[in-house]
């Protein structure tokens, strides 16, 4: 950190010495720190899709969600005209395909749905199939993301309508799985969801050890994947406690997935915890986990709402009345209007100022 200092210090608009900084500190308890430092490097190297992309390292961790979205569209502008001047990208592709992936995760925290699910299925459709090949360690796991983002918005059709990932890719078939089984359970088809679950173990034991997705190991993405489908399905099947003890388990191996941004699992388990819980009444225990969401994702539209609903239900109301002003701009890009903080669960009558 010294010599980074030293360096812009000297040369305050430095690309590289812009791009560590951030780096340094972005897992740090004090992201903020960097806040100056992703402000100075937004415009630097507009034609490098990896420094315009840099910054929402610090927006995600601060909440700025907007100007995440900014950034890699961006980004992924610059690499689109990099492409049309350059042959074969090799290894880039990962940093290209990183652009998209941020910009579905930002964009999914400010409700941007068909944002969300272009900007991923844009990253998938963007990896040619002879890298996957030859690269199926590190393509695995990222392949399942389109479906994972049909269950963060509710498009249960869509998933069950999805293929499946081939078998060389264990990872990605045993979040598939998992996917489905979460959709089938949110229609309350818990036989069915039975059913994927079963698939869905019987890919997760074919994982290698060495499997990772980014920071992580597959395994243990999967094993998150493994608890909120037990959860659900369980919930679902009327064992209410059973399945907030393994709701509880799966948001247990989220919080200690090592850091990765954008995360390793994409969308918070807490989201479904917390509506679930507003669903049998226990709205302080709800408030709690909205509260810890937002240290952990700032100012992020589904936690917010949720938190809106659990001080209401309180009669917090002057509180609640706070939140849902953070709320509304925290989704003013929205294109789609929310009941609940998870769309497993339908939600609780709100009055029609909380929606977009």
């Amino acid at each position: 950190m010294a010599t980074l200092e030293q360096v812009l210090a000297l040369a305050p608009s430095h690309p590289l010495a812009l791009h560590l900084f951030i780096h340094a500190v972005e897992a740090s308890p004090d992201p903020a720190r960097a806040a100056d430092v992703a402000h100075r490097l937004r415009m630097v190297s507009p034609g490098l899709g990896h420094l315009t992309h840099m910054p929402s390292h610090i927006d995600v961790r601060l909440g700025n969600w907007d100007l995440a979205v900014t950034s890699n569209r961006r980004a992924i502008e610059a690499d689109r005209n990099y492409r049309q001047l350059s042959g074969k990208h090799g290894f880039y592709h990962v940093y290209m395909a990183h652009n998209h992936h941020m910009l579905a995760f930002a964009a999914t925290m400010r409700g941007q749905s068909q944002l969300a699910l272009t900007a991923i299925q844009e990253m998938v459709d963007g990896i040619p199939a002879d890298w996957i090949a030859e690269n199926p360690l590190v393509a695995d796991g990222f392949l399942a993301m389109p479906v994972e983002l049909m269950i963060r918005f509710g498009r249960w059709d869509q998933v069950l309508a999805a293929p499946e990932p081939a078998e060389n890719l264990p990872l990605s078939r045993a979040l598939y799985h998992a996917s489905r089984g979460v959709a089938r359970a949110a229609r309350g088809e818990t036989k069915e969801a039975r059913a994927e679950q079963k698939a869905f173990f019987a890919a997760q034991q074919k994982i290698p050890a060495e499997s990772r997705t980014g920071n992580n190991l597959g395994s243990h993405v999967a094993s998150i994947a493994e608890h909120l489908l037990a959860g659900e399905i369980l919930y679902r099947e009327g064992k209410v406690d059973e399945g907030l003890a393994e709701l509880r388990k799966a948001i247990e191996l989220e919080d200690s997935l090592h850091y990765d941004e954008p995360p390793s699992w994409i969308h918070p388990v807490r989201h479904a915890l917390g509506a679930t819980l507003l669903k049998e009444g226990r709205t302080s225990e709800a408030e709690a986990v909205y509260r810890a969401d937002l240290k952990r994702f700032p100012e992020n539209g589904w936690a917010l709402f949720g938190l809106a609903q659990s001080l209401r239900e309180q009669g917090k109301f002057d509180e609640a009345a706070e939140i849902d002003v953070r709320f509304r701009a925290a989704w003013i890009d929205a294109d789609v209007e929310i009941t609940s903080s998870c769309f497993c669960q339908p939600g609780i009558a709100q009055p029609k100022s909380t929606a977009k």
